[in-house]
């Protein structure tokens, strides 16, 4: 291998020095045409062809041989064809919740707040909204009570009164 590298080397260093001292060492005058340069004769340089050749096939066969003396194979393989169609999420379901996945906000809470801190087991928005909404329907029927009544008292004094709107 290192044959080859120095061989080729000489080669391209060897060529600009031979086409160098081929070409005319004086220069042109700037008026008159520039000459065509000169076609090199590789026989002149004392290169041949074949045994460069000879020598890189040579140590190409050398660095394919490992120094351990075993066998080096080299392979190129070529396919050609379309790829299957890969469905990652085969298997997966992608509605609802996703098992062993992140916590909930209530697991969240429920692991951080202590037992005796947390929300009583009677809901006492239901309970007041309860509580509010059996107010609402005893003052309406107390002002329907009362409306009535007036409406009886002024009938009894025998004025002309229209009757109540509100019905029990």
């Amino acid at each position: 291998m290192h044959r080859a590298l120095a061989l080729l080397l000489a080669v391209i260093l060897a060529a600009p020095a031979s086409v160098r001292a081929q070409g005319t060492t004086a220069t042109a005058p700037a008026d008159s045409k520039p000459e065509a340069t000169p076609q090199v004769d590789a026989s002149k340089l004392g290169v041949s062809l074949s045994r460069i050749k000879r020598e890189l096939a040579h140590a190409e066969a050398a660095a394919s041989v490992p120094e351990d003396g075993r066998l080096k194979f080299s392979f190129t393989v070529e396919v050609v064809g379309s790829a299957p169609k890969i469905n990652i999420l085969e298997g997966f379901s992608v509605t609802g919740a996703i098992p062993y996945g992140a916590p909930t906000h209530q697991e969240v809470l429920d692991v951080l707040t202590p037992q005796e801190f947390r929300s009583p087991v009677i809901p006492f928005s239901a309970i007041a909204f309860w509580a509010a909404k059996a107010i609402a329907e005893k003052s309406k029927k107390s002002r329907c009570e009362q409306e009535l009544a007036d409406y009886r008292a002024l009938v009894m004094q025998g004025v002309a009164v229209a009757a109540p709107r509100c019905t029990q």
